[in-house]
Protein backbone atom coordinates (compact mmCIF):
# COMPACT_ATOMS: atom_id res chain seq x y z
CA UNK A 1 0.00 0.00 0.00
CA UNK A 2 1.75 3.48 -0.85
CA UNK A 3 1.29 6.37 1.16
CA UNK A 4 -1.44 7.51 -1.00
CA UNK A 5 -3.41 4.55 -0.16
CA UNK A 6 -2.81 5.20 3.69
CA UNK A 7 -3.83 8.02 3.74
CA UNK A 8 -7.22 7.17 2.12
CA UNK A 9 -7.55 4.43 4.14
CA UNK A 10 -6.76 6.85 7.43
CA UNK A 11 -9.51 9.15 5.89
CA UNK A 12 -11.82 6.91 5.53
CA UNK A 13 -11.54 5.33 8.55
CA UNK A 14 -11.86 9.23 10.70
CA UNK A 15 -15.01 9.80 8.35
CA UNK A 16 -16.30 6.50 9.35
CA UNK A 17 -15.80 7.24 13.13
CA UNK A 18 -16.60 11.02 13.12
CA UNK A 19 -20.25 9.69 12.04
CA UNK A 20 -20.13 6.39 14.97
CA UNK A 21 -19.26 9.06 17.06
CA UNK A 22 -21.64 12.10 16.20
CA UNK A 23 -24.87 9.30 16.64
CA UNK A 24 -22.60 8.11 20.29
CA UNK A 25 -22.81 11.92 21.44
CA UNK A 26 -25.89 12.51 20.19
CA UNK A 27 -27.61 9.42 21.69
CA UNK A 28 -25.92 9.91 24.93
CA UNK A 29 -27.17 13.53 25.47
CA UNK A 30 -30.28 12.76 24.54
CA UNK A 31 -30.82 10.20 26.80
CA UNK A 32 -29.43 12.23 30.15
CA UNK A 33 -31.46 15.46 28.90
CA UNK A 34 -34.80 12.72 28.68
CA UNK A 35 -33.76 11.55 32.17
CA UNK A 36 -33.05 15.00 34.10
CA UNK A 37 -35.38 15.57 37.15
CA UNK A 38 -35.88 19.21 36.70
CA UNK A 39 -37.94 20.68 33.42
CA UNK A 40 -35.05 22.92 32.18
CA UNK A 41 -35.92 23.35 28.88
CA UNK A 42 -38.63 25.94 29.13
CA UNK A 43 -38.74 29.89 29.02
CA UNK A 44 -38.15 32.39 31.67
CA UNK A 45 -41.69 32.55 33.46
CA UNK A 46 -43.22 33.81 36.49
CA UNK A 47 -43.62 31.28 39.70
CA UNK A 48 -45.47 32.40 42.49
CA UNK A 49 -44.23 30.77 45.98
CA UNK A 50 -47.37 31.01 48.44
CA UNK A 51 -46.89 31.74 52.26
CA UNK A 52 -49.80 30.01 54.16
CA UNK A 53 -51.58 31.22 57.11
CA UNK A 54 -50.15 30.05 59.98
CA UNK A 55 -46.63 29.64 58.70
CA UNK A 56 -44.89 32.57 61.51
CA UNK A 57 -46.85 30.27 64.24
CA UNK A 58 -45.30 26.81 63.01
CA UNK A 59 -41.95 28.23 62.33
CA UNK A 60 -41.86 29.34 66.19
CA UNK A 61 -42.73 25.84 67.09
CA UNK A 62 -40.24 23.99 64.89
CA UNK A 63 -42.78 23.09 62.57
CA UNK A 64 -42.27 22.91 58.60
CA UNK A 65 -44.85 25.36 57.15
CA UNK A 66 -47.27 22.88 54.85
CA UNK A 67 -46.91 24.02 50.76
CA UNK A 68 -43.87 25.43 50.86
CA UNK A 69 -41.26 22.95 49.51
CA UNK A 70 -37.57 23.23 50.81
CA UNK A 71 -35.62 23.78 47.62
CA UNK A 72 -36.96 25.43 44.03
CA UNK A 73 -35.48 25.16 40.84
CA UNK A 74 -36.09 27.82 38.41
CA UNK A 75 -34.41 28.98 35.20
CA UNK A 76 -32.30 31.88 34.32
CA UNK A 77 -34.66 35.01 34.13
CA UNK A 78 -37.71 33.41 35.98
CA UNK A 79 -39.71 35.74 38.01
CA UNK A 80 -40.26 34.35 41.89
CA UNK A 81 -43.41 35.94 43.22
CA UNK A 82 -43.35 35.64 46.98
CA UNK A 83 -47.56 35.83 48.24
CA UNK A 84 -47.74 36.65 52.05
CA UNK A 85 -51.14 34.83 53.11
CA UNK A 86 -49.79 34.44 56.64
CA UNK A 87 -51.12 36.98 59.31
CA UNK A 88 -47.23 38.35 60.21
CA UNK A 89 -44.93 39.86 57.84
CA UNK A 90 -42.22 37.58 56.17
CA UNK A 91 -38.69 38.10 54.65
CA UNK A 92 -37.10 36.45 52.17
CA UNK A 93 -33.25 37.99 51.27
CA UNK A 94 -33.66 41.59 50.59
CA UNK A 95 -37.57 41.09 49.96
CA UNK A 96 -39.86 41.80 52.87
CA UNK A 97 -43.29 41.05 52.42
CA UNK A 98 -46.14 42.10 54.91
CA UNK A 99 -49.19 40.54 55.62
CA UNK A 100 -51.98 40.07 52.68
CA UNK A 101 -49.33 41.26 50.10
CA UNK A 102 -46.68 39.88 47.70
CA UNK A 103 -43.00 40.91 46.74
CA UNK A 104 -41.11 39.67 43.58
CA UNK A 105 -37.29 39.20 42.86
CA UNK A 106 -35.91 38.51 38.95
CA UNK A 107 -33.30 35.45 38.95
CA UNK A 108 -30.89 36.79 36.30
CA UNK A 109 -28.25 33.97 36.22
CA UNK A 110 -27.62 30.78 36.86
CA UNK A 111 -25.91 30.15 40.52
CA UNK A 112 -27.29 27.98 43.70
CA UNK A 113 -28.73 30.32 46.31
CA UNK A 114 -29.27 30.37 50.48
CA UNK A 115 -31.32 33.59 51.22
CA UNK A 116 -32.04 34.17 54.93
CA UNK A 117 -35.80 33.78 55.03
CA UNK A 118 -38.39 34.01 58.13
CA UNK A 119 -40.47 30.99 56.64
CA UNK A 120 -38.62 28.26 57.45
CA UNK A 121 -37.68 26.53 60.12
CA UNK A 122 -33.65 26.72 59.27
CA UNK A 123 -33.96 30.54 58.36
CA UNK A 124 -32.78 29.80 55.18
CA UNK A 125 -34.45 28.44 51.90
CA UNK A 126 -32.64 26.76 48.81
CA UNK A 127 -33.12 28.07 45.28
CA UNK A 128 -31.45 26.57 42.41
CA UNK A 129 -31.18 28.75 39.43
CA UNK A 130 -30.26 27.00 36.17
CA UNK A 131 -29.47 27.91 33.08
CA UNK A 132 -32.23 27.24 30.18
CA UNK A 133 -31.81 23.92 27.92
CA UNK A 134 -32.18 25.20 24.27
CA UNK A 135 -30.78 23.54 21.30
CA UNK A 136 -27.82 25.52 21.07
CA UNK A 137 -27.05 24.19 24.57
CA UNK A 138 -28.12 20.92 23.53
CA UNK A 139 -26.22 21.17 19.94
CA UNK A 140 -23.09 22.16 22.68
CA UNK A 141 -23.11 18.53 23.64
CA UNK A 142 -22.06 17.14 20.04
CA UNK A 143 -19.42 20.27 19.80
CA UNK A 144 -17.76 19.43 23.61
CA UNK A 145 -18.58 15.74 22.95
CA UNK A 146 -18.06 14.42 19.37
CA UNK A 147 -14.12 15.62 18.51
CA UNK A 148 -13.02 13.57 21.96
CA UNK A 149 -15.19 10.86 21.19
CA UNK A 150 -14.06 10.27 17.72
CA UNK A 151 -10.00 10.47 18.86
CA UNK A 152 -10.40 8.36 21.36
CA UNK A 153 -11.80 6.10 18.72
CA UNK A 154 -9.43 6.57 16.28
CA UNK A 155 -6.62 5.50 18.27
CA UNK A 156 -7.88 2.44 19.76
CA UNK A 157 -9.13 1.49 16.08
CA UNK A 158 -5.17 1.55 15.43
CA UNK A 159 -4.98 -0.36 18.47
CA UNK A 160 -7.14 -3.82 17.35
CA UNK A 161 -7.04 -2.77 13.32
CA UNK A 162 -4.35 -0.98 12.36
CA UNK A 163 -3.57 0.31 8.62
CA UNK A 164 -0.65 -2.24 7.13
CA UNK A 165 1.15 -1.57 4.09
CA UNK A 166 0.02 -4.23 1.85
CA UNK A 167 -3.57 -5.02 3.22
CA UNK A 168 -6.50 -4.02 0.76
CA UNK A 169 -8.74 -2.61 3.01
CA UNK A 170 -11.79 -2.02 0.61
CA UNK A 171 -11.92 -5.35 -0.35
CA UNK A 172 -10.74 -6.59 3.10
CA UNK A 173 -8.25 -8.98 2.55
CA UNK A 174 -4.48 -8.87 2.86
CA UNK A 175 -2.42 -8.73 -0.19
CA UNK A 176 1.26 -8.03 -0.40
CA UNK A 177 1.51 -5.10 -2.81
CA UNK A 178 4.68 -6.81 -4.36
CA UNK A 179 3.42 -9.95 -4.74
CA UNK A 180 4.08 -11.44 -8.19
CA UNK A 181 1.41 -13.72 -10.01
Amino acid sequence: MNNRELVQAFFKRFFILLAVSIVLVMGVSELAYRLMKEPVSRPPGTIELVIPAGTAARVAAGEAAPGIPQDLVFIAGDTLVVKNEDTAAHQLDILFIPPGSSASMKLGHAENYALKCSFQVSQYYNLTVRQATTWVTRMQALWYGVPVTVMFLLVYSFVFWPLRAGEDHRAGKNHRADKKP
